[in-house]
């Protein structure tokens, strides 16, 4: 949900955190005490804001953009658009964060030996929390990011990303154990987002760089196109004149009104079927010029649930370009780097 912008940065919440402050809310069993949460909470999650601020605008220092700040539950995250191309770069934007966590809780401690307020004293241990924490080795945890930068400047990002991707895995069953000794369900919930997190995290960053200099030119396949008059039979014979095709973009007049899937139309039945296209089209389907970032096309396509964009130019459509196929060529470029 947003809330509002911060140096031209959209600043989201998400659900869960809104339920879970109504919970905590909820149980809390005098006004004393609901006072002091909520003041508590505001203040956890101030931090965590300003945590995640000092990621955006170290990255926006070296040139990368931050689509938004979503704030979580277990904290928050500054979503970059793509991936830092210098390991320095990568460095400082990783430290920025805990560097004003523990700013803040130096500010904290130094306000609270000047006027001792229990409010200056919180100020001061959750960003020290905040700083340390985020500074353990495990990736994605800011740590993780600095040992993937690091490690990035002898071996490579991909393999420094699969390396810090493991330590964080070990670090986070680490957590679990503990968890499981002691009984602590927080530490619990927080291995297990770590690790679930780590090989997501390797996922997306080899997808970042297996396509993230590519334009949308570059996946895009060449394709005519059809109007809503067009029956499902003829649909599934053009498929066969033209394997390579994922997807053909349906027309209405200059307008692209949706796409029909190759997928949709398996089996014996299309050849033999007189219904418009229009009864089975996809709409739900972006458009771009093809010389638009590839990696831009698929967070917007990730966005908007659509499994195919339609490349137009001029008013011309000149291809698809199809989840399916995207994946394809990165398993393919993906074998072929490992």
């Amino acid at each position: 949900m947003p809330i509002g912008r911060l140096f031209g940065i959209p600043i989201k919440i998400h659900v869960t955190l809104i339920a879970l402050v109504a919970f905590m809310l909820i149980l809390a069993p005098a006004e004393a005490n609901l006072l002091r949460g909520v003041f508590a909470v505001g203040l956890i999650f101030g931090s965590v804001l300003l945590h995640e601020l000092g990621h955006a605008l170290v990255a926006r220092r070296y040139g990368v953009r931050t689509r938004e700040i979503v704030l979580l539950p277990i904290g928050g995250a500054a979503l970059l658009v793509e991936h830092p191309r210098e390991p320095m770069h990568e460095l400082w934007i990783a430290l920025a964060g805990p560097l004003v966590s523990l700013v803040l809780a130096g500010v904290g401690f130094i306000g609270f030996l000047v006027a001792p307020l229990v409010g200056l004293a919180d100020l001061a241990y959750i960003n020290l929390a905040l700083g340390l924490f985020n500074l353990i080795p495990a990736f994605p945890l800011d740590g993780g990011r600095v040992l993937r930068a690091l490690l990035a400047r002898w071996m490579g990002s991909p393999r420094a990303t699969r390396a810090a991707a493991r330590i964080g895995r070990l670090i986070a069953l680490a957590f679990l154990a503990v968890a499981l000794v002691y009984g602590h369900l927080v530490l619990g919930f927080i291995a297990a987002f770590v690790f679930v997190a780590a090989a997501a995290e390797e996922r997306s960053v080899v997808i970042q760089q297996l396509v993230g200099q590519k334009r949308v030119a570059d996946m895009m396949q060449a394709t005519p196109e059809i109007d809503l008059a067009t029956s499902v039979r003829e649909a599934a014979h053009m498929f066969r004149d033209l394997p390579y095709l994922k997807a053909l973009p349906v027309a209405y007049g200059e307008r692209v009104v949706g796409v029909v899937h190759k997928d949709d139309l398996e089996g014996d039945g299309p050849s033999a079927d007189e219904r418009p296209v229009s009864a089975i089209a996809d709409r739900n389907v972006v458009t771009r010029g093809e010389e638009a970032p590839l990696m831009e096309l698929l967070h917007d396509m990730g966005a908007a649930r659509s499994r195919a964009a339609v490349i137009v130019v001029d008013g011309q459509v000149r291809g698809v370009v199809t989840v399916e196929h995207v994946l394809e060529e990165i398993r393919a470029a993906r074998h072929a780097e490992f």
